[in-house]
């Protein structure tokens, strides 16, 4: 209940403390690039840490799943790939370090972020199948199905006379 200075109660005193508590809500909802998810550090570790989702294109070839995902800036030893029967789950990260000096004092800045999705598949895979290549940024993940489809065709093309 909110009381004022008169000690009366105003009900437009407590309309305000609830419009500011969404208001801080949206704030925090919006403080950081509106594509990443924002993650605290944990506590007494002083960097931060932002996961972003990457950009991943899934084909059906009819005998497996081809899936490339966009990681640019991600070291191929950083990379962690798994695949059980109906998901892939693909976690990167970078980690940068900055040295500076400057008059005498010698500052140093850590910076990790990085890359996490996981991605359903809608048929069943053979995981321990699965091959990955990672050239230029781009991760191409090729993973066989259980039971292998004929991919549709468009029908058959009919000549007109």
């Amino acid at each position: 209940m909110a009381w004022r200075r008169d000690r009366y109660w105003d009900p437009f005193d407590l309309m305000r403390e609830i419009q500011e508590e969404i208001d801080a809500i949206f704030r925090d909802m919006m403080r950081g690039p509106r594509l990443w998810s924002w993650r605290e550090p944990e506590e007494g570790i002083a960097t931060s840490e932002t996961w972003r989702e990457p950009f991943a294109d899934i084909f059906d070839r009819g005998d497996k799943f081809v899936i490339t995902v966009e990681l640019p800036g991600v070291r191929k030893e950083d990379i962690k790939l798994r695949v059980t029967e109906d998901t892939v789950y693909i976690e990167a990260q970078m980690k940068r370090e900055k040295e500076l000096e400057r008059e005498g004092a010698i500052r140093i800045e850590r910076y990790y972020s990085g890359y996490r999705r996981v991605i359903r598949l809608p048929e069943e895979v053979i995981p321990e199948k699965a091959k990955a290549r990672y050239n230029n940024g781009v991760l191409e993940i090729e993973v066989p199905k259980k039971k292998p489809t004929k991919p549709e065709t468009e029908g058959f093309e009919v000549k007109i006379e």
